[in-house]
């Protein structure tokens, strides 16, 4: 990666590097990657995919329990949709002139685009893909969905997405065999 944005990759690095260092520190990377993936208008500068699947094979690697890093990982993604869902709700379409959501007018119409064909299931199936992951939440609330149904999609989907993150890591490492060369490739 270059330019610019060549300090995320070496940020995400360095993020992995603390919590094999200190793993107590999971939990709070976990979360605070992705809240940051999850939260709309940062998203695109929070390689928390990247990082999720990292700690992953760190558990792997280092035998640590997956449950409280897949927990904070799940809770960042559920408060990351949640406030990006309170924003649309409560400034609706005046939201789409806040920046830095007001420099992606093309995914903000994608998102409420596919918002308004799947409903409910945009929240859900929104989590799995990148460029809506933190769009759909904020049109859901400029939609005025009802928050009761939006937060059942939210925390499932967060759930789902934060544990198969998770396990592609640990699983790929146990693939590969102990330290194996994802390890390496991370930390190589």
């Amino acid at each position: 990666m270059h330019g610019f944005f060549a300090w995320i990759q070496d940020a995400a690095k360095w993020l992995l590097e603390v919590a094999r260092t200190y793993p107590e520190s999971a939990f709070a990377i976990a979360s605070i990657s992705a809240f940051g993936e999850s939260f709309v208008g940062v998203s695109f500068l929070v390689p928390g995919t990247t990082i999720l699947v990292g700690l992953g094979v760190l558990i792997q690697a280092l035998g640590l329990n997956p449950v409280p890093i897949w927990l904070g990982a799940a809770a960042g993604a559920i408060l990351g949709d949640w406030i990006s869902y309170w924003i649309g709700h409560h400034y609706k379409e005046h939201a789409l002139a806040i920046w830095p959501i007001s420099r992606f007018p093309d995914q903000m119409e994608k998102a409420l685009t596919f918002f308004r064909r799947w409903g409910i299931w945009a929240i859900f199936i929104g989590r799995f893909t990148g460029p809506l992951r933190a769009t759909v939440p904020i049109v859901a609330g400029i939609s005025q969905m009802q928050f009761v149904p939006f937060q059942i999609s939210n925390v499932s989907s967060a759930l789902l997405w934060s544990a198969v993150l998770i396990a592609a890591g640990a699983l790929g490492t146990a693939a590969l065999g102990p330290l194996g060369s994802a390890y390496h490739a991370l930390f190589g």
